[in-house]
């Protein structure tokens, strides 16, 4: 051992590591490993020895250390500290023969991320050059590599058009099979042939740039190469027309399309292994007038994504969400356009649902992740298993849960409706504007409403929103004036935000999406509105009394928390003036007349209504009968949640709200009610039982009127309330 360099002895520590943990079958000696340049993850993974992501997990719980898998925001702070002078006395060259990188540094300790955290020998010695305490993270070598490349190109390498001016078309359109992955796409491999490391640096700035579509369109001299970002089409590079026939040939070789064929589509998979970890481009061919047009959508294997607090989800959908889940005998439908995260969403509900204890079966159209634990079946229409057929055979393998990728026919509705019907939960999509439109669009392909009214338990419909950057401002007063024209107030308009764009975000002043959700729980007004054969205004009508909300109302929402912007909002459900003036019609029944909360329809006094939300039984009765003493109409709720909906089943004058309960917290509804124009206005006194300081903060920065400690004397409360309904 002591003739070993400090690489060698650290690659067979992780070696044996790595047999520790059975991820490889023996202990490996230093004669069994000899590529002293290569970790010994990376090497095993691509001789297909073990699983690179399992790995690397694996170890970093093992040593307790974090795990790593860069962002773009993680990515370019890395690549600015390759820059701090106080990091420059460790040149690129020795951080490349570490395979290790400087991440985050705060004050005196200097967090640095390996590819093999085993290397004592090479932290000890960093923080020695440094003068920094030295912490150590994991992640793949890969990503290392590509983030000292994107450095190193600053000084030795070649951006995009560089690159394209000294390409030649030669004959390299080669593909090597020994390796793992179709292709290893790095900007940095220099030593790649021209056309393959054209494609390589296409490919990479594209997933670089968070692409999730990456547009190869032919024009009359050039081939226009373009990236979808967060929704929005922007230009990539421009690649001479003399370079298009091999471009186009290179990436159809890749994913196992016939480059002599340029005259009918085809579709072809390909899977990369970038700096950003692996990914799966899903690949369409189509012959245009000027050439064939490629558009490749990128697909992550990246399951950190699959969570709720991922989908950031309001509390009460995601509840009601979760609770449908756990129902069996149900259909649950996930509706939105193309591209609004219907897919994200269920296999978010598939990961909270596999524990082991069901059989779950998914039909997909791609698959576009690979979820251990669940049998996956990819839709192959040309031997004849679509949806329907391939839905059919399932059901006789014995699964508790089903998913289906799309509802797109008759036959496919009518046996996820069946399904049901035995004893199965099924989740699926549909391409409709709203969750109440999916009950209209399955009458449309002849379900009949009967089947639909007995096996829908929930819709969820959604859309994806550009987020606003840091960048962000405040509005100017110009916009301040247009939006009060809108009928917003002061108070919110000054929440809301406009973009403006920097360096980090590109210039477009938003970074990253995020959902807005509308979710339609079928209660038993919803079902017979179903059956009954209603429209979709009637059963949102019917729906309203039970919490419902449209999207643009959750949309609204997300303006005054600043999130987004009023033209980002405006951009993907239209007008938002018209959409809530839409969503406050369904609190007017047709041919109604108002009645104020003080007069009865013939003139008469009513007494003053009070919601009354407490999760204490015996509080509740308590206050209850102290109310009433004083002729006041009382409304009684268990919870947050069950109060939202008494609010929209009757309008009250006051509300007298618990601070914490369960599902939905007094804070929560608090909020939710004063984002809603139709509630903002209502009184609300807080009952807490710790009337702390900090509590006392939070309950008058979420809007409450007043808030008072449960230990207070009665006549105290009364007073209060007395003083709020004044």
């Amino acid at each position: 051992m002591s003739e070993m360099s400090v690489s060698s002895r650290a690659q067979i520590a992780m070696m044996r590591l790595l047999a520790k943990l059975n991820l490889v079958a023996t202990k490996s000696t230093a004669e069994d490993y000899k590529v002293a340049d290569r970790c010994p993850i990376d090497f095993l993974a691509n001789s297909e020895q073990l699983d690179e992501s399992a790995a690397i997990t694996a170890v970093a719980k093992h040593l307790n250390i974090p795990q790593v898998c860069f962002d773009r925001s993680s990515f370019a702070v890395a690549v600015g500290l390759l820059e701090d002078p106080r990091i420059l006395n460790v040149p690129l060259s020795r951080w490349k023969g570490l395979r290790a990188a400087p991440y985050t540094l705060s004050g005196d300790r200097l967090n640095v991320v390996f590819a093999n955290p085993m290397d004592h020998e090479a932290r000890a010695s960093l923080e020695f050059e440094l003068g920094f305490k030295v912490s150590v993270s994991i992640a793949s070598e890969a990503q290392i590599l590509s983030l000292l490349s994107k450095s190193f190109n600053i000084f030795e390498g070649q951006d995009l058009k560089d690159l394209i001016e000294s390409t030649t078309v030669k004959s390299d359109l080669q593909l090597s099979t020994s390796n793992r992955f179709e292709s290893n796409v790095f900007s940095g491999d220099l030593s790649a042939a021209p056309v393959v490391r054209l494609v390589n640096n296409l490919l990479s700035e594209a997933v670089d740039a968070g692409a999730s579509d990456i547009h190869f369109a032919p024009a009359a001299e050039v081939l226009q190469v373009r990236v979808r970002v967060d929704g929005i089409m922007r230009d990539l590079s421009v690649v001479p027309g003399a370079l298009q026939s091999a471009v186009i040939s290179r990436i159809k070789l890749l994913c196992g399309m016939d480059i002599t064929e340029r005259r009918k589509p085809q579709d072809g998979r390909l899977r990369i292994k970038t700096g950003f970890g692996v990914k799966d481009l899903r690949i369409s061919s189509l012959p245009t007038a000027y050439g064939e047009s490629l558009v490749a959508r990128v697909l992550s294997s990246d399951f950190s994504r699959l969570t709720f607090e991922a989908l950031e989800m309001p509390p009460a959908i995601e509840y009601n969400f979760c609770e449908a889940l756990r129902s069996s005998s149900r259909v649950i439908l996930v509706t939105g356009p193309t591209g609004s995260g219907k897919t994200s969403t269920l296999y978010t509900g598939l990961t909270s649902l596999c524990d082991g204890k069901r059989h779950i079966i998914t039909v997909e159209d791609p698959i576009e992740y690979r979820l251990q634990g669940i049998n996956q079946v990819q839709v192959n229409a040309k031997v004849g298993m679509g949806f329907a057929e391939s839905l059919r055979s399932i059901l006789r393998q014995d699964p508790d849960i089903v998913m289906v990728g799309e509802i797109r026919d008759r036959d496919t509705a009518t046996i996820a409706m069946q399904a049901a019907q035995t004893g199965h939960l099924v989740l699926s999509t549909l391409h409709t504007n709203g969750a109440a439109a999916a009950i209209v669009r399955l009458q449309d392909l002849d379900i009949p409403s009967y089947l639909i009214a007995a096996s829908l338990g929930g819709i969820l419909a959604q859309r994806l929103l550009r987020k606003l950057c840091s960048c962000s401002q405040s509005l100017t007063e110009e916009q301040i004036n247009q939006l009060a024209i809108l009928g917003f107030s002061e108070d919110e308009v000054l929440r809301m935000r406009s973009p403006v764009g920097c360096d980090q975000c590109g210039g477009s002043g938003y970074s990253g999406r995020r959902g807005i959700y509308s979710y339609l729980d079928l209660n038993d007004k919803v079902r017979e509105a179903i059956r009954e054969q209603n429209g979709e205004r009637e059963i949102e009508r019917c729906a309203r009394a039970h919490g419902y909300r449209t999207l643009a109302e959750n949309a609204r929402d997300l303006l005054f928390t600043g999130a987004t912007s009023l033209d980002e909002v405006e951009r993907i459900i239209g007008p938002l003036g018209k959409a809530l003036q839409e969503s406050n019609s369904l609190d007017q029944v047709a041919g109604a007349e108002p009645v104020s909360s003080t007069h009865t329809a013939s003139g008469g006094l009513t007494r003053r209504h009070v919601l009354l939300v407490e999760d204490d039984p015996n509080m509740r009765a308590v206050l209850s009968i102290l109310l009433e003493r004083e002729l006041y109409d009382v409304t009684e709720a268990g919870n947050g949640q069950e109060g939202l909906e008494k609010v929209y089943e009757r309008m009250p004058d006051l509300i007298l709200c618990d601070l914490m309960m369960p599902k939905v917290s007094g804070l929560d509804l608090l909020r939710r009610l004063r984002a809603d124009p139709r509630t903002a206005k209502i009184p609300v006194l807080i009952l807490t039982a710790a009337d702390s300081e900090e509590n006392e903060i939070d309950i008058i920065s979420s809007g409450a009127d007043d808030f008072l400690s449960k230990t207070a004397d009665s006549k105290v409360m009364l007073a209060r309330i007395d003083r709020l309904l004044r």
